[in-house]
C-alpha cells in the first residue's frame, strides 16, 4: 500500500525533518492514544488539527514534560489526515513499557468528541503502511491503558480498539469516506455520571496517603498502606481506571492519583490522595 492518502510531514508542519528523539524499529503494532479534554476539533478546520498539534509539541517539548519533542509518532485529525510526530523509527515517550517495540497515534479528541469515518480511515491507513516491507510491523492494535493505568485512549476510541475497527480494510483515494460520514461502528460516548456524596476522609489533618513508607509524621505526614486506602482504590475502579484495590500506594497507584489529578479541575497534581483527591473519587462527574 501507499503511504496514507492525507499525510502531512514534519516539513510540512516547519518542524525539523527528523526528530531528535533516539532511534528505535517499533514492529509489535500500533497504539491509540486521545487528550483527556474534549478538543471539539470535528467541525472545525484543518487548519485548527494543526494548531492543536503544534500547542501539544510545544506543551511536551516545555518545562512540565522536558521531552525532546513530541511525545506520540502520528496524529490522525477529524479530517482524515495523518500529522507526523516523531514520525518512522524513532522511540516515543507516550505508552511506558512500549515505546521501543509500538508506533502511537493519538487521535485528536477527548472523552466526548466525536470520532469521524475519515479520521478512523486514517489510522486504517496508517496501520497498513507500516505494515509494508519498510516499517513490517505486526497488524496488532493496543490502546493506551493496555499497558499502564489511564483513562485513555476514551471509552469511545477504546471500544474500536477492542471490537477491531482500526484493524479493519481502510479506504483508499475515492472510495475513502468523507469526514462528515458517521461511523458505523462507533458507540456512543458514555455518559455522564452525576457524583455522589463521599466517605469521611480517614487521615487526621494534613496527611495523605503517598508514595512513603514507614511511620507517619506530624508535618506532611504520609500513608502507603491502610486498609482504608482500599476503599479510594475500588472506587476508582469502579469509575473505570484500571487499579488493583490493595490497600497499597504503588506505582500504579500513583500514576492513577496524578492522571485523575490532571483531568479534574482544581486539584493539585502532586500524587497524593489528601482530603480532596479524597473526596473527588466521589463527588466529581464520572465521565
Amino acid at each position: 500500500m501507499p503511504r496514507p492518502d492525507n499525510l502531512l510531514w514534519r516539513s510540512d508542519l516547519g518542524w525539523s525533518p527528523y526528530s531528535p528523539a533516539a532511534y528505535a524499529n517499533p514492529r509489535s503494532g500500533l497504539v491509540v492514544h486521545y487528550d483527556s479534554t474534549d478538543m471539539d476539533l470535528a467541525d472545525q478546520p484543518l487548519s485548527a488539527s494543526i494548531d492543536y498539534w503544534n500547542r501539544t509539541r510545544r506543551f511536551h517539548t516545555g518545562p512540565s514534560r522536558g521531552w525532546v519533542d513530541v511525545g506520540y509518532s502520528w496524529m490522525a485529525t477529524a479530517q482524515g489526515y495523518i500529522l507526523e510526530g516523531r514520525g518512522l523509527h524513532r522511540q516515543q515517550a507516550a505508552q511506558p513499557g512500549g515505546n521501543s517495540t509500538y508506533y502511537s497515534v493519538t487521535l485528536a479528541t477527548g472523552p466526548t468528541d466525536r470520532i469521524t469515518a475519515a479520521q478512523i480511515n486514517a489510522v486504517r491507513q496508517l496501520r497498513e503502511w507500516l505494515m509494508e516491507p519498510d516499517t513490517s510491523i505486526a497488524g496488532t492494535v493496543k490502546g493506551h491503558r493496555d499497558f499502564n493505568a489511564t483513562s485513555c485512549p476514551g471509552e469511545t476510541a477504546y471500544a474500536m480498539v477492542r471490537d477491531g475497527t482500526f484493524r479493519r480494510a481502510a479506504k483508499w483515494g475515492a472510495d475513502a469516506p468523507a469526514v462528515d460520514d458517521t461511523p458505523p461502528t462507533a458507540p456512543a460516548p458514555r455518559p455522564t455520571v452525576p457524583g455522589t456524596a463521599a466517605p469521611p476522609f480517614p487521615l487526621p489533618s494534613g496527611y495523605a496517603f503517598g508514595p512513603k513508607t514507614g511511620p507517619y509524621w506530624q508535618v506532611s505526614g504520609y500513608y502507603s498502606h491502610r486498609e482504608d486506602l482500599r476503599q479510594w482504590q475500588q472506587r476508582m475502579r469502579d469509575r473505570g481506571w484500571v487499579i488493583t484495590p490493595d490497600g497499597l500506594y504503588g506505582p500504579q497507584t500513583k500514576l492513577v492519583t496524578e492522571t485523575f489529578q490532571a483531568e479534574k479541575a482544581g486539584l493539585i497534581v502532586d500524587g497524593l490522595i489528601g482530603a480532596r483527591t479524597w473526596a473527588a473519587a466521589w463527588t466529581e462527574p464520572i465521565t
